[in-house]
């Protein structure tokens, strides 16, 4: 068991990533908020009786709702649903005016920084072994794969960066390894949304976009992607 010392020092080598992810998270609301203006802007004539929701958190109750309006599953465990996933960019709902069970999943986004051992090089420390971002990543993934899964599409946007991270990235790479699992095998760093490769005999597959570099990102290149996705799944939902 890890003494005193021991705990504060693990508290102290989080804090820089603490006020990085901060950093993150600010920069992908306000990402997330201009693409609602944007797709209301974009799709203002389509609109008519819709309404965009932006929502820091989704509960259970939401993703098995999204499945049920599909009326294709009866059967569910609903002793959690007031327990939530937190995306780190939140979400973006459509829903009706005139029809308060209406609900659909418009855009998911995260952002993830992995890897302190570029600084602990630099300190002459010890590397550490790769961090959980990549774990949490797929936890939230799995819930909205799950609610989407009678959809075609499958909106979701990922930005990861850090030393764990990379854009061009081989065999060695083992964050990587587990990204590229995480997206069903898929090419990362490009767009997918709409299901892959199924047919009326078997599943589809559900690859998401996945965007990986080393340096931080800028709020810019995040919504030029989450526009192309936003809008994508905005059309497929109301044409």
């Amino acid at each position: 068991m890890a003494n005193s010392a021991q705990l504060r020092a693990n508290r102290n080598q989080h804090q820089p990533k603490n006020k990085l992810s901060k950093a993150d998270d600010k920069l992908i609301y306000q990402a997330m908020r201009d693409c609602i203006s944007y797709l209301e802007d974009r799709l203002s004539s389509h609109l008519a009786g819709y309404y965009l929701v932006f929502k820091k958190q989704i509960t259970f109750g939401e993703l098995i709702s999204l499945i049920e309006n599909k009326g294709l599953r009866a059967e569910f465990d609903k002793v959690f649903l007031t327990r939530r996933i937190k995306p780190d960019g939140g979400a973006i709902f459509l829903k009706k005016k005139e029809d308060p069970d209406y609900l659909r999943l418009v855009l998911v986004s995260e952002v993830k920084r992995q890897g302190t051992n570029d600084l602990r090089a630099l300190e002459g420390k010890k590397r550490q072994a790769v961090g959980n971002a990549i774990e949490r990543l797929g936890k939230n993934l799995t819930g909205i794969r799950t609610a989407l899964n009678h959809e075609k599409i499958t909106p979701f946007v990922c930005f990861g960066w850090g030393c764990d991270f990379t854009y061009e990235y081989d065999n060695s790479s083992f964050a990587m390894s587990k990204v590229s699992m995480l997206n069903e095998f898929y090419a990362l760093n490009k767009v997918h949304i709409f299901k892959r490769d199924g047919s009326s005999d078997c599943n589809h597959f559900a690859p998401v976009s996945m965007f990986f570099k080393t340096q931080p990102w800028k709020k810019k290149e995040m919504l030029d992607v989450l526009k192309e996705v936003g809008e994508t799944a905005l059309r497929y939902y109301i044409f």
